[in-house]
């Protein structure tokens, strides 16, 4: 039986949706086709695993003492004894379940690219340029994707003159704005600030969470949509866009995550109306061009924001919350082949012949002279 290493948790922000993610995701894979062995990473920094870990329960009161403490090295995930690690599962595939923070910013890709095992999930580029609001905008632009106008400002800039950066945004966006943690996810620490001192106080909530905050003009009607896009037999496949969210201000932690109908239990905020066939079409093109040209691998959600006719992206995550099953599949049950679809490409994927790694020979020619 193939073993598969649900990995989730982390030190960000977003550790408790990730363990939510984690648990669903573990406990969904089919168990006639693999095995799958949970990697909890904790905020002191370990790694965990235990048979217990397909409950939430089991978290709202984690102690580390009812679990093994285990670590990646050498293509194989080992259990930390007193003297030495003992083999523990080589698995044959992972998927990263990690929301946010260095998870979801490329450190357990690297994790498992190092260690050689297949990957179901994006690679370490596109999970480091997508986690950064920032530099998203900028790989958009050069795809000819259109973001709306928005600036960067440094905490250690605002500390030097904040006056003049204050009057600058206003200058150059206008207000209101909404000002956001440029790596940070799931709607935390984002404000809508119509006055200068409200976009001061909006700076001070973003500077908790980041030393980047992210500024950009706030749309007074729009529509927040989402669509997924992921890879199956080789073939790139996009969801139909969803509206989550509409006319609602932000579209905030608490609507998606903590209502009845948010993105953890399948649905957005609103599906209030149909979108138009050619906003709809721009949106799956921007979709598949941004995942295509980055070569990004496993699902990914970009959520787009639409305002009288135009479509701009927004953010992109590269771990969706409960992997964005709910574009994809009409019901909870149908998760199990759609993540089993994910596992079998990654490991496909795999299989290809690796390109030359060449040696050059340059440390056999190389002479060291004494001074």
């Amino acid at each position: 039986m193939r073993k598969v290493a649900v990995l989730f948790g982390g030190e960000s922000c977003e550790r408790e949706i990730s363990i939510l993610t984690g648990v669903f995701t573990y406990n969904l894979i089919d168990r006639q086709l693999f095995e799958p062995v949970p990697v909890y990473f904790h905020l002191d920094g370990r790694a965990y695993t235990s048979a217990k870990m397909n409950s939430i329960e089991f978290f709202k009161k984690f102690n580390a003492e009812d679990c093994d403490e285990v670590i990646f090295a050498r293509g194989e995930l080992h259990k930390i004894g007193k003297r030495k690690l003992k083999p523990f599962v080589k698995p044959a595939v992972a998927i990263n379940c990690c929301h946010g923070g260095i998870g979801e910013g490329g450190g357990v890709s690297a994790m498992m690219e190092w260690n050689n095992i297949p990957l179901a999930s994006p690679s370490v580029a596109p999970s480091g340029i997508f986690l950064d609001k920032s530099i998203t905008k900028l790989v958009a632009k050069g795809l000819g994707i259109p973001v709306l106008d928005s600036m960067t400002v440094h905490e250690s800039d605002y500390k030097k003159r904040g006056k003049f950066l204050l009057k600058n945004i206003e200058n150059r966006l206008g207000l209101p704005v909404v000002v956001k943690p440029v790596r940070l996810g799931s709607s935390i620490g984002i404000t809508v600030a119509g006055t200068q001192q409200s976009v001061k106080d909006a700076l001070e909530t973003a500077f908790a969470f980041d030393d980047i905050a992210l500024i950009e003009g706030y749309l007074e009607e729009k529509s927040d949509v989402n669509c997924a896009v992921c890879r199956r037999k080789g073939e790139i496949l996009v969801s139909e866009p969803e509206i989550a969210c509409e006319n609602a201000g932000i579209y905030s932690f608490e609507d998606k995550y903590l209502t009845g109908n948010g993105l953890l239990n399948g649905k957005g905020k609103g599906q209030v109306r149909e979108l138009d066939e050619k906003i709809t079409k721009a949106i799956k093109t921007y979709t598949k061009t941004l995942y295509k040209k980055t070569d990004m691998r496993g699902v990914v959600r970009m959520d787009y924001l639409v305002s009288n006719g135009e479509v701009y992206l927004s953010e992109v995550n590269t771990v969706p919350g409960s992997l964005a099953y709910y574009l994809f599949c009409e019901r909870l049950t149908d998760a199990r082949n759609f993540f089993t679809d994910l596992l079998l490409e990654a490991i496909a994927k795999s299989k290809e012949p690796p390109k030359l790694c060449l040696q050059t020979g340059v440390l056999d020619g190389l002479k060291l002279k004494r001074k």
